[in-house]
Formats: structure tokens, sequence, C-alpha cells
């Protein structure tokens, strides 16, 4: 804190840095206080480790490992948003647009459009999807959902 002409004024800045290391303070507090009780056994409740429970005695509960029954992947993301198109064209700039708009955000890498055109890719190969235009350099391959299409096939 800054005082000038016997005014106090506050650097916001400042107050966020000591409050984010208070926080990192604290945190680590905690995370030696869970160890010690862990290793002296006298932990009251389960611990959670990144989503991942523990029993009192340190055993992960195999059941919250198994995957969910219909868990979201990129490509069933993929999958549910060109069947939205219906007899349009559409290339993987729609697809990308159209899984941002329905709030599905690509995760794992620079390039979310390659992640996306290896889903069409295998969507291609399944036949659910057909290419219906060779795109080559900065000109995209075009795709159309495979039962909308009547006069290409």
């Amino acid at each position: 804190m800054a005082n000038r002409n016997n005014v106090a004024t506050i650097d916001l800045d400042e107050l966020r840095k000591e409050i984010d290391a208070d926080r990192k303070a604290l945190t680590e507090k905690e995370a030696v206080l869970r160890f010690l009780e862990r290793k002296d056994g006298k932990t009251s409740a389960p611990i959670s480790i990144e989503g991942v429970t523990m029993r009192n005695d340190g055993v992960i509960q195999l059941d919250e490992l198994i995957p969910a029954v219909g868990r979201r992947t990129l490509f069933t993301d993929v999958q549910d948003v060109i069947s939205r198109f219906g007899d349009q064209e559409f290339t993987v700039v729609h697809v990308e647009a159209a899984l941002k708009k329905t709030g599905v955000e690509v995760k794992g890498g620079k390039f979310p459009r390659s992640r996306i055109s290896t889903a069409l890719s295998k969507l291609e190969d399944t036949g659910v999807i057909v290419k219906t235009f060779e795109g080559k350099g900065n000109v995209p391959h075009r795709y159309k959902v495979k039962e909308n299409i009547n006069d290409l096939v």
C-alpha cells in the first residue's frame, strides 16, 4: 500500500499477488496435513485426488476408474454435429464452428482441425460420410452425410 497525501491507496496487482501467494502456501500446508494424517492412519474422510476417491486406507475405488457408458469423445461429438447438417456439404471448418457453437472444445494439441479431420476420415472409412470434393493445398475436402446423398453415389 502506498500513502500519497495522507490518502491510503491499494495497488490491486500487488494485492492479487499476495492473495495468490497466500493461497499457494495454504494449499501446500493442506497437502502436508493430508500426507501426515494418511501416514499416521488418522484420516477421517476419503481423500480425493483429481476426481478419484480413495478409501481411508489409501485404496482407490476401482468403480470410479471405469469409463461411464456413453462418455463423449471427439469422434461422437463430430458424429453428432454432422448428423445435423442434413444434405449440405461441409468442411472441417464447418464442423469446427458447429462444435464450438454447441459448446464442445476440441482439446489435445495446437491443431484442433487435424483432430477433426482424423475423425472425419474415420467416419468416411466406416461409410457414414462421403467425400464429395478432393481438396488440395489450402482448398479443403468437402463431405456429405451418406444417407443424404442421392445422386452423388
